[in-house]
């Protein structure tokens, strides 16, 4: 273990856009490490992405420099659209986080760069909302600084599933009323959905607790923001079509381009062999209905035949039907997090 000497335990927060990506390297594979060991990720693209912004100092964001050495403690960064404010990530080094009490002239960190930010983005003209989902911010707890500002919280879960040889198809997983096949014609992702999708979702998640976590989810222009940020953008891993689905609806009198989407699940490579569900969604009028079971079914026995060996997702504590559904396909639970929001009064 590293021992800090006593100028190391005082330190400055300076604006992100003071340091360069040299100065952030070896916090930056820290955290890489943490999301590997910790959440099955390879956070590599993402941190090659802050570096890119960081060495154009056109990220806003703060750093904890640590004494005279200036060493790079810890760093958050946020970004502004529109009306919102995101919480893009948070991280302070191991060695600088409390270990005992006597430690305790160095705790609060994270808290100190937390308290900078949303300070800073709470008096941004225009903001009007604020959205965090600090998965890694080390063993500090952070929820004292959100509920000080005002944050509603809302916990998650992210749960990973090993993927063993045997087909998802043959076990048998209990679901709603039994809704025969012919009801649903199930297709791989194609752009050509975006539209439909973004409509889905509208309906899937009106009145959801994930809409009060995400406003993106309560209009169309808001979905299909979200669904180019993971399906275009590599905002949530590597977009992988072929692993991802859409069940198109046979309503009577409606023709076959026409139809609405009655469910969907997509999915992105976030880790050699290793998948992300970055989103999974069923009409509100046939939740219930098995959908998302047979949906989920096909992308894990798809996942396996492609020679996948795990594959995550997150989800609302609340959405207990969600919850239920992936502890019965052998999802067990990684990490507990919190998801916080900020509305203006």
């Amino acid at each position: 273990m590293v021992t800090l000497t006593a100028d190391e335990t005082e330190f400055a927060i300076v604006d992100l856009r003071q340091v360069s990506s040299a100065q952030l390297a070896p916090l930056l594979e820290e955290e890489q490490a943490a999301w590997r060991e910790q959440l099955r990720w390879d956070y590599r693209p993402s941190l090659a992405l802050i570096k890119r912004h960081v060495d154009a100092h056109s990220l806003p964001g703060y750093v904890a420099l640590a004494g005279s050495s200036r060493r790079v403690a810890g760093y958050v960064f946020f970004v502004c659209e529109d009306h919102k404010g995101l919480l893009g990530d948070l991280y302070v080094g191991q060695e600088f986080l409390p270990r005992s009490v006597a430690a305790a002239v160095r705790a609060g960190l994270a808290t100190q760069l937390l308290e900078h930010t949303l300070t800073a983005l709470e008096a941004t003209p225009g903001v009007t909302r604020i959205e965090a989902q600090p998965i890694l911010f080390g063993t500090e707890s952070l929820a004292p600084v959100f509920l000080a500002h005002n944050f509603s919280s809302y916990p998650r879960l992210f749960m990973y599933k090993a993927l063993e040889k045997t087909s998802e198809a043959k076990a048998p997983y209990t679901c709603g009323p039994y809704v025969p096949h012919t009801e649903w014609e199930i297709q791989a992702w194609s752009d050509g959905f975006f539209a439909a999708m973004a409509e889905l979702m509208v309906s899937a998640y009106h009145e959801h607790v994930d809409s009060r976590i995400n406003d993106q989810y309560c209009t169309s222009s808001g979905t299909l923001k979200f669904l180019k940020n993971i399906v275009v953008f590599p905002g949530c891993g590597v977009f992988q079509p072929e692993a991802s689905f859409v069940a198109l609806a046979e309503p009577s009198g409606v023709e076959r381009e026409n139809r609405p989407l009655a469910g969907a699940i997509l999915v992105s490579q976030v880790a050699a062999r290793v998948a992300h569900i970055t989103q999974i969604c069923v009409r509100r009028e046939l939740q219930g209905a098995g959908l998302g079971t047979r949906l989920l079914v096909r992308t894990l026995d798809h996942l396996r035949q492609r020679g996948y060996e795990g594959v995550s997702l997150s989800v609302t504590a609340e959405n207990q039907p969600a919850v239920r559904l992936y502890h019965r396909f052998g999802f067990q639970l990684l990490k507990n997090f919190t998801a916080y929001v900020w509305q203006k009064p």
